[in-house]
C-alpha cells in the first residue's frame, strides 16, 4: 500500500487545509493518505481551537484515511524538533513520502538551505531564521527545510506543493473569529481555548512558585523565570504580560511555549527522558486506514500511552474540559 504522511495543525480547520489533502492525494496518488495532527497545544505554544476528536472527523471527512496525534509536548516545539518529533512518529508506519505545503515549491532549494544550516555557525541570541539565512525565508518553508532534513535521515521521501495565497491562513482567521466575525466551520470552535483564558491559571502559579522550581521547567532558560514571575505580579491581563515578557532571545513564540511547559508542568529532565516520539497514538481512521494499521503496534487507548504522555493529556484535558474523558478512536465510514 502507497503511503503518505501529511503533518497538520488544523488551528483551526480551514479551507486551505482541504486543499492540502486534495493537491496531496492528486500528486502523490497515495492509498492511504496519513495525517498527524498537534493536539492541544500547536507549534507556536497557542491553545488549540479545536478538540482532536473534531480535527479527526473534519480531516477524515475531507479525505484523510488515518489520523494520528501529536502530543503538546513535541507539537510545541521550534521548527527543528517539531519536524523530528513528527517524523519518527510518521516512520514507525513505515510511510514512503510526505507531502507539505511551500513558499517556494522547490525541494531542491529547500535541500541547498538544508545543508548550508549544518555548515553555519549558530548565535544562540537568533531564532533559527535569523541565525541561518539572513533571508526572508517565510514560515512553511522554515519548516519545510526541517522536514527535508529529517526525512533524509528517515529514508522517506519528501515532496511539497505550492502555497495557496488565495486561501485565509490560520491567523487570520483566529483573528477574525475572535473579532466577532463568522467563520468556516467555527461551529467547531472553543472559545476558551486561548491564552487570555489559561492566563490566570499561568499568572497565579507563576507568583506562588519559587524561581528555583520554576528553572526545571523546559525551555526556561537564561534567567527568564524571574522576567516572567515579575511580569506576572506586574500584568493581569495576557497580552500586557506577553508584550512585557519578549525579549531579543524570547521571541512570542517561545514564551508562548514556555508557558505552555509552565502551565502543564513538564521539566527538562522529563523531555530528556523523552526525547524520541516513536508511538502511533491513532485517532481515526476508514477503512483503508482500519486495514493498513493491521499489524501495526499503535496505540489507541489511554491506558496505554506512557505514564510521561498520560499526565500530560490529563492535565489538558481539565484545563480545556474541566474534566477527563478517555479517549475514543473515530471510525468514518465513506
Amino acid at each position: 500500500m502507497k503511503t503518505c504522511g501529511i503533518i497538520t495543525e488544523y488551528n483551526p480547520f480551514h479551507q486551505g487545509h482541504i486543499y492540502h489533502i486534495k493537491k496531496t492525494k492528486e500528486l502523490t496518488q497515495c492509498d492511504c493518505l496519513i495525517a498527524i495532527v498537534s493536539n492541544h497545544f500547536t507549534q507556536r505554544g497557542l491553545p488549540s481551537l479545536l478538540s482532536m476528536e473534531d480535527k479527526t472527523q473534519l480531516a477524515l471527512e475531507s479525505g484523510c484515511n488515518l489520523v494520528i496525534e501529536l502530543p503538546p509536548c513535541y507539537a510545541a516545539q521550534s521548527a527543528d524538533y517539531f519536524a523530528k518529533y513528527a517524523i519518527e512518529s510518521l516512520h514507525e508506519l513505515n510511510v514512503d513520502q510526505i507531502c507539505f505545503g511551500s513558499e517556494t515549491n522547490n525541494i531542491k532549494t529547500l535541500k541547498e538551505y538544508s545543508n548550508t544550516m549544518d555548515q553555519i555557525q549558530k548565535d544562540p541570541s537568533l531564532s533559527m531564521n535569523q541565525n541561518l539565512y539572513k533571508k526572508n525565508i517565510l514560515p512553511n518553508d522554515i519548516l519545510g527545510i526541517q522536514y527535508v532534513k529529517n526525512c533524509e535521515k528517515n529514508n522517506i521521501n519528501p515532496l511539497c506543493i505550492s502555497r495557496n495565497e488565495s486561501f485565509k491562513s490560520a491567523t487570520q482567521t483566529r483573528k477574525e473569529y475572535f473579532n466577532g466575525i463568522a467563520q468556516f466551520n467555527d461551529q467547531y470552535f472553543l472559545k476558551n481555548q486561548t491564552w487570555d483564558y489559561y492566563y490566570t491559571y499561568l499568572r497565579k502559579f507563576l507568583i506562588l512558585t519559587d524561581t528555583n522550581v520554576l528553572s526545571n521547567y523546559f525551555l526556561v532558560s537564561e534567567g527568564i523565570e524571574y522576567r516572567l514571575k515579575e511580569n506576572a505580579k506586574k500584568h493581569h491581563d495576557w497580552e500586557s504580560f506577553l508584550s512585557a515578557s519578549i525579549s531579543k532571545t524570547y521571541t512570542k513564540a517561545r514564551i508562548q511555549r514556555t508557558c505552555m511547559f509552565i502551565l502543564l508542568q513538564i521539566t527538562k529532565e522529563q523531555i530528556q527522558e523523552n526525547n524520541q516520539f516513536n508511538q502511533v497514538i491513532v485517532s481515526g481512521f476508514d477503512s483503508i486506514g482500519q486495514e493498513f494499521l493491521k499489524g501495526k503496534h499503535v496505540i489507541t487507548k489511554f491506558k496505554e500511552l506512557p505514564k510521561f504522555l498520560q499526565d500530560i493529556e490529563l492535565k489538558c484535558q481539565y484545563l480545556c474540559f474541566d474534566t477527563f474523558k478517555a479517549r475514543k478512536v473515530i471510525y468514518y465510514d465513506r
